[in-house]
């Protein structure tokens, strides 16, 4: 560089809505592209990790087609060096070989001498990109309390260039001549660090100072149509001296990756502070960028230079791609959610494509081609890495897969904050209840706690959890009883592996039983009859649940998770007929407005032709015409959905024989749109249809009042199990409670099951907090001294 939220509507964005974007199909980056990618870049990583010519002392920072360039460990104004260990890290997780744990401890290792300095002249405001991408991940992915006090030291180092007059992180000594107070676009991405220390083990007090950064940010940074300066200048007394840039085309100009570190930037400040103001400006400056991208989503280096004064910046679009995926998360329209999604896998298309992703056999050790770092500028007359690779844009890049491979929408993701953590489940789930989910741990060493409480608690500790199944930090599950922990069986977890826990509990005699089955194996009892913990506040009903990680947000998932009284029938199971008349069901007619439908489809054999339809409750279905809503497993063997007067699907998604896919419908009864995703068993969710207009023809549909399961060969060729209608209004995006609620937690160390005093809620000044770094998430990037 230099040197369950609730949006609000932005008019002067609608703009952007209409964009590219908004028409791209979620495009043909999928599983399959992804895991391509992770395969390119355990190779080109594992050769430079194995080059003897760089040593674990240099850090690879920019190349084209030959080695790469690299700066020293002890390059204390360069930003860069955490970018090459932290994708080494991102191989350990993602593989958990341990080649890549050892190559990326060594190269972590080596940044330690950067943490502290004497002369705060050799502190750079860049010690969040150079410690969260490495010590950062190393203490997510082995709970070795090393990295974490290196951070913590780190952070503190960092506080030392916070101005207490202006409220903002100094970034720089060397332009003394020009600047007195100078504020770049960058450090908004180092403030992570601050952060991530005030809510574990460091000084509460640095979460301030990064919220005040970020609000300054916000208000002198950020123009009024979303763009962005590069460098503000404030004078000793906090007065703003002058905007415009370092690295960009002109003072009003928007540099592309100074907007990428600001929408990241947003969206981190949000996960970890839940500040609505921190939401409006990832979102203002989101709209920006991509209400102005051209048409393969792949930015130039300046947004307003001129025709002939323009070059590509791949690493913007990484970092973008990145962080649009967590944005995507936390707004709360859905459609708005969606396009923010579908926008970063159409960058992370054209990014894997050969246009931007280095050849296998290529001599070139990075991974994306075409990356800017510094265009030829004034002050810069001959730039420097154009037309590169550049290390940062490959870290953002993996990331970015990485996260798209674990953000599945609809599931639930952990918080290290308990008000985030919480999803209600309303207030009838009385007497005896049945619960089921699937859940993923995302390290091998997580401390998270799946809990419940009654739908009256507010949840504030473990205390609040009478009921409560751990993955401890040991590596097994495990279930309170009364006032400890215990397990009938050591069962332990992986990384990266879905689990399916089942849970029964009697409310009336407070006891509960959990099962646990392992991916390929049996059910296996973990708990019988445990009694409720010991002190917890009085439950009538299962009416909250608590997903909390104690490190880092986003350390596990769950998914599919449902409640239903014993005793009640399992999920009604509907068989596809070849008439008609015999193969439709009633829904109702209270099915209007924007509905969401969910249930798993199972073909008996491949291939078949047949359809899941939908019509109003006022039509009697007699054919295929009256189906305004149509998924079919059409005769080539392949899902497609209909759109208007023909099949269609975004993704190529074929089925297989005696397989079940979960399948989701969102539909907008009043826009009479549609869209599908479709999860195959074991992988992520897939987008096949993107706003489909209803069948050309259909009668009028003002609610989904009909489903036919209809087989044309025979009779059972299908079949449908779990079969629900919902609102979307009773989901929230990510599931991660409402951000205009303060998080009652006060900052400091993150206290685990364990460690809380006899399982009592955490009083205040006891550690908990909002957010820790996400899991794959923890990303961060900057500059050189002179650029990032």
């Amino acid at each position: 560089m230099v040197g369950g939220s609730r949006e609000k509507s932005f008019p002067w964005l609608l703009v952007g809505c209409l964009c590219v974007l908004a028409a791209a199909p979620a495009s043909a980056f999928d599983e399959a592209a992804a895991d391509r990618v992770l395969l390119h870049a355990q190779q080109k990583l594992r050769a430079t990790a194995t080059n003897s010519a760089i040593p674990t002392t240099q850090y690879p920072k920019a190349t084209t087609n030959g080695p790469w360039r690299t700066v020293a460990n002890t390059a204390r104004i360069d930003w860069v060096q955490g970018f090459f260990p932290g994708q080494l890290w991102f191989m350990y997780d993602h593989v958990k070989d341990p080649f890549w744990r050892s190559r990326a401890d060594a190269w972590t290792r080596n940044l330690e001498l950067q943490k502290e300095h004497p002369d705060i002249r050799q502190i750079t405001h860049d010690l969040g990109f150079k410690f969260m991408t490495s010590f950062g991940h190393a203490y997510r992915l082995t709970g070795d309390d090393y990295y974490r006090q290196v951070m913590i030291t780190a952070a503190g180092s960092l506080a030392r260039r916070y101005n207490p007059t202006v409220g903002v992180i100094d970034c720089c000594d060397w332009n003394d001549s020009v600047w007195q107070v100078p504020m770049v676009t960058d450090t908004m991405m180092d403030l992570e660090l601050l952060f991530w220390g005030a809510r574990n083990g460091g000084n509460p007090a640095w979460n301030d100072m990064a919220l005040s950064h970020a609000l300054k940010t916000l208000t002198d940074m950020v123009r009024a149509d979303g763009g962005t300066f590069h460098v503000v200048d404030y004078n000793t007394s906090g007065g703003i001296r002058s905007r415009g840039t370092f690295q960009g085309y002109s003072d009003s100009s928007t540099w592309s990756r100074g907007q990428a570190w600001a929408i990241y930037g947003f969206t981190m400040a949000y996960r970890y502070t839940r500040d609505t103001r921190m939401l409006q400006g990832a979102v203002r400056t989101a709209e920006y960028y991509l209400a102005r991208l051209p048409a393969d989503s792949i930015p130039n280096w300046d947004f307003n230079a001129p025709a002939d004064q323009q070059q590509k910046d791949s690493s913007a679009a990484a970092i973008v791609a990145s962080a649009l995926q967590e944005l995507s998360l936390y707004v709360s329209d859905p459609a708005v959610a969606q396009r923010y999604r579908n926008a970063a896998l159409a960058m992370l298309d054209s990014l894997s494509s050969p246009t931007y992703l280095t050849p296998a056999t290529s001599a070139s050790p990075g991974l994306l081609l075409h990356g800017t770092a510094f265009y030829k500028t004034a002050i810069k007359p001959s730039g420097e890495d154009i037309d590169k690779t550049l290390i940062y844009g490959d870290y953002y890049f993996v990331e970015a897969v990485l996260r798209f491979k674990r953000l599945t929408p609809g599931s639930w993701f952990s918080s290290i904050s308990f008000s985030g953590s919480v999803r209600n489940l309303g207030a009838a789930n009385t007497g005896i209840q049945v619960v089921e989910f699937d859940v993923t741990p995302f390290s091998n060493t997580v401390d998270g706690v799946v809990g419940y409480a009654d739908s009256s608690t507010i949840v504030t500790g473990y205390g609040s959890l009478p009921m409560t199944i751990r993955m401890n930090p040991a590596g097994f599950f495990d279930v309170r009883r009364g006032d400890t922990f215990a397990a009938l069986v050591n069962l332990p977890y992986q990384a990266n592996t879905t689990y399916h826990v089942r849970m029964r509990t009697d409310l009336n005699a407070k006891v509960y039983s959990v099962w646990v089955t392992p991916p390929g194996g049996s059910e296996v009892l973990l708990a019988e009859r445990f009694v409720f913990r010991t002190g917890a506040p009085a439950i009538d009903d299962l009416g909250k649940v608590s997903l909390r990680s104690v490190r880092f947000d986003y350390d596990f998932r769950a998914s599919n998770h449902t409640v239903r009284p014993e005793g009640a029938p399992p999920p009604v199971e509907w068989f596809s007929t070849t008439d008609f008349s015999r193969s439709v069901h009633d829904l109702g007619t209270g099915n209007t407005g924007v509905r969401e439908v969910v249930f798993d489809v199972t073909p008996a054999r491949r291939p078949i032709d047949a359809v899941v339809g939908y019509a109003d409750s006022s039509v009697t279905v007699t054919g295929y015409s009256v189906l305004a809503m149509t998924i079919r497993m059409n005769p080539e063997g392949f899902f497609d959905v209909r759109r208007g007067g023909a099949f269609a699907a975004l993704t190529s998604l074929p089925y297989l024989a005696n397989t079940t896919y979960r399948v989701r419908m969102r539909t907008d009864l009043n826009a009479k749109v549609y869209s599908v995703w479709i999860t195959p068993p074991g992988g992520n969710e897939v987008l096949l249809a993107d706003s489909f207009a209803f069948r050309t023809g259909a009668p009028l549909t003002d609610d989904l009042g009909k489903v036919s399961l209809r087989s044309i060969a025979a009779d059972g060729d299908f079949k449908v199990a779990g079969h629900s209608v919902r609102s979307v209004m009773s989901i929230t995006s990510a599931g991660l409670g409402d951000p205009d609620l303060p998080a009652p937690e006060a900052l400091g160390t993150a206290v685990s099951e364990e460690e809380s005093l006899g399982g009592c809620a955490a009083a205040p000044g006891s550690a908990l907090a909002m957010a820790g770094v996400l899991l794959v998430l923890l990303g961060a990037g900057r500059r050189s001294r002179r650029q990032s």
